[in-house]
């Protein structure tokens, strides 16, 4: 199993510069964005990309990372990881995984069922794959398991978002308003499937399905960014966008606009906890950006709050103990 990078093979190197390799943000948590938060009244994170995979999948994970000189900042146990997330002040986060073969990803389902329940906050999110009995598992994992997203890595998967055989899960997804958070952007790396080519394909089949494009579609943001007045459900997340590891490319501050043009379609995300970074970076580097307050408060938890994942109970729970109703 490897990551998002799968395609390049550095022992010793790694592709991917700093702002300032002098001058990197710390691996230790500082919690310096919290007195930012609350500076801006702003109750909670609520973060669309955070990974959790079984413990022997995410070893190999980092094994990876390590060969290519991408540190691991949260190299915990889950039950840690979540401690770490609740101290920095993230209330909702996901489960994401995703398989790179066949007769993988119903397994991973069954995996989140059986653990997500002991984890406050968090929101399951399920994968899967082109293969056989696809919108079997699928099915089984939304009305057994109680998934309520999917996450899908094209790069890693190395499969077409427009094979045959996954239309009838996306129209399933799509009646059932299952959201999916999508890797299908060049960076760090491209891949075979990756590109705005293949997405806009399948956008223009399933138009009404609720998406989220990981890392803002980079290294094409603008082009991503251009489909959003077209799709009503389409987002894009900000994860790993701006922050000084250049993984996801070096001039992104101008991507800065599309978050004020579309304050409503973007999300947080982090990509906890496999950053080379602490929590509190991609935090501050957005609270310190010039950004509005109202646009601050739509990507750290408005915009997650009003997408079909939150159920209506824990809704109602966040806004009534925070006072987020009229805020």
């Amino acid at each position: 199993m490897i990551p998002c990078c799968a395609s390049l093979n550095i022992e010793k190197s790694s592709p991917f510069p700093w702002k300032d390799d002098k001058n990197r943000p710390p691996l230790k948590d500082t919690f310096s964005h919290l007195p930012l938060l609350e500076e801006f009244s702003i109750p909670f994170i609520a973060d669309i990309h955070t990974h959790f995979f079984p413990e022997l999948v995410m070893k190999l994970i980092w094994k990876w990372f390590d060969k290519v000189n991408w540190e691991i900042a949260y190299r915990k146990n889950d039950l840690e990881r979540v401690e770490i997330l609740k101290k920095n002040k993230v209330k909702l986060y996901t489960t994401l995984n995703y398989a790179h073969k066949k007769d993988m990803a119903d397994s991973l389902n069954l995996w989140v069922y059986q653990n997500y329940h002991k984890f406050e906050g968090v929101i399951p999110f399920g994968t899967f794959y082109p293969e056989p009995k696809v919108l079997d598992y699928v099915k089984k994992a939304v009305e057994e398991y109680g998934i309520l997203g999917f996450k899908l890595h094209l790069e890693v998967g190395k499969f077409d978002i427009n094979e045959k055989v996954l239309s009838p899960v996306f129209k399933y997804l799509e009646k059932k308003k299952i959201p999916l958070v999508i890797h299908t952007g060049t960076a760090p790396l491209p891949g075979e499937f990756t590109g705005i080519s293949y997405f806009a394909k399948y956008l223009q089949k399933f138009p009404e399905i609720y998406t989220i494009v990981a890392h803002m579609g980079a290294h094409e943001i603008e082009e991503y960014a251009s489909k959003l007045e077209i799709y009503p459900h389409l987002y894009l997340d900000t994860t790993m966008v701006f922050v000084d590891f250049f993984a996801t490319g070096e001039n992104t501050d101008s991507s800065l606009e599309i978050l004020k043009k579309y304050p409503e379609k973007i999300l947080f995300g982090s990509d906890f906890p496999n950053i080379p970074y602490n929590y509190s970076h991609p935090v501050e580097k957005l609270l310190q950006s010039g950004l509005e307050k109202d646009v601050l408060h739509k990507i750290f938890y408005k915009n997650f709050l009003s997408l079909p994942l939150v159920g209506e109970n824990k809704r109602a729970f966040l806004e009534t103990e925070l006072n987020l109703a009229d805020s």
